[in-house]
């Protein structure tokens, strides 16, 4: 159950070195709870340290944040789950447990890039985040960034102007705008991909939080693009971790001289990929994913990467946005239609087909909304092919999420 989950990540003095040791040792965070004294210390490899915090076995706290996490309308995800990242499984210090809002894509199955940079950045860094944050998603990427003021907020920004999923990693509560600014874009991105923290709601953006952050950042990625980063930055702190982990490490040069781009400099000297464009990171994994990604520095790569993922055309844009002043505006888009910036014309596209997992998941929807749990049990799928064919469904406009995890149909 997520409240021993919970519970886990909730022990003091273990840190996230020492549950990754747990659950080595014991598995789940279930069978942890249940064990005993001579149980914990008559394992070998345990450290006696942890087990005054183990041995308290109140489940107080944990309830207490999964009542906060049914107020927010926060989804969680364990070590243990089916659709838990194997990347991110993979590096030495996986989070036990992640809080997400939003849609999670299938990380394992995409060219994740995690694109990252100082907060205080010059006008050059903001406009090559954007700019590389566009082309990467535009050529079949998913952007990952940290959700911060400066590269991060741009590379998000940039990439929410593509059809892709974008997916902020929060060093703090999922509750907490931080910072507050950027409240517009995170529910955004919520609309468009997910954030997700490993930290429960209600916890504040510690300043030892985001250095522990940053190793999901390159966990979940293929690759890490650093931007602009002056020397001693939380951005080369992501990069080290990225090489730890067997990552790839791109940095865009910058001015020689400007303190700003001393970092990123570096790190062209010491051997990383030097790029100038956002396909050129991408490029790298294009034999992974051959059909997936393609130069989205063109609208006919761009149409061709849609059509073969989405099985439709390219929409001028979302049915979702937001207004200046932040109240949310959903446009009367029904499935095979698509509107114009320029005109309120309608335009008849044709409907999207739908694949065999999303032909079973639509025919389990109706008007009423539905849990995801009870798709997953009418269906006989896996549940994460039937997220994944929900996910589809919302893209192709087949289908609505609601709060709670409900869906009906579009």
């Amino acid at each position: 159950m997520h409240k021993h989950w919970v519970w886990l990540t909730t022990r003091k003095g273990v840190g996230t070195r020492g549950r990754a040791a747990l659950l080595e040792l014991y598995g789940t965070a279930e069978r942890i709870y249940e064990l005993k004294e001579n149980d914990y210390v008559h394992t070998e490899g345990f450290d006696r340290r942890w087990l005054e915090s183990l041995l308290d076995k109140s489940l107080d706290e944990a309830e207490e944040i999964l009542r906060d996490c049914d107020n927010e309308e926060i989804d969680l995800l364990t070590y243990a789950d089916e659709g838990y990242p194997k990347r991110l499984k993979h590096i030495s210090d996986p989070p036990a447990l992640l809080y997400y809002k939003g849609t999670l894509p299938d990380f394992d199955n995409e060219a994740v890039i995690a694109v990252v940079g100082s907060r205080r950045c010059s006008a050059y860094g903001l406009m090559y985040a954007k700019q590389f944050g566009r082309q990467i998603a535009n050529s079949g990427g998913i952007v990952v960034s940290g959700g911060a003021r400066g590269i991060d907020t741009m590379a998000l920004k940039g990439a929410l102007d593509s059809s892709m999923p974008v997916v902020a990693v929060m060093g703090c509560g999922l509750d907490i705008d931080y910072p507050r600014e950027n409240h517009f874009l995170f529910q955004k991105i919520i609309q468009h991909g997910c954030i997700l923290s490993e930290y429960p709601p209600k916890t504040e953006p510690e300043r030892g939080h985001f250095p522990v952050r940053n190793r999901i950042l390159s966990g979940l990625s293929l690759g890490v693009l650093v931007v602009e980063a002056p020397e001693k930055s939380g951005a080369l702190i992501t990069a080290d971790l990225a090489l730890q982990q067997g990552r790839d490490v791109f940095a865009i040069p910058g001015n020689i001289g400007v303190k700003h781009c001393a970092g990123s400099n570096r790190l062209i000297r010491e051997g990383a990929y030097m790029v100038e464009d956002g396909w050129e990171v991408l490029r790298e994994y294009a034999y992974l994913f051959p059909v997936k990604l393609s130069d989205g520095r063109s609208r006919e790569a761009m149409e061709r990467i849609f059509r073969s993922r989405y099985g439709m055309s390219l929409p001028v844009y979302s049915p979702v946005t937001f207004s200046d002043d932040g109240d949310k505006k959903v446009v009367d888009n029904p499935a095979g239609k698509t509107y114009s910036d320029e005109s309120d014309e309608k335009r008849t596209v044709p409907a999207a087909p739908l694949a065999g997992d999303e032909q079973t998941v639509y025919a389990l929807l109706t008007d009423q909304p539905i849990h995801c749990d009870e798709l997953t049990a009418k269906s006989g799928l896996p549940s994460r092919s039937v997220t994944a064919a929900l996910t589809m469904l919302q893209i192709k406009g087949r289908a609505v999420k609601l709060a709670g995890n409900y869906y009906k149909r579009n």
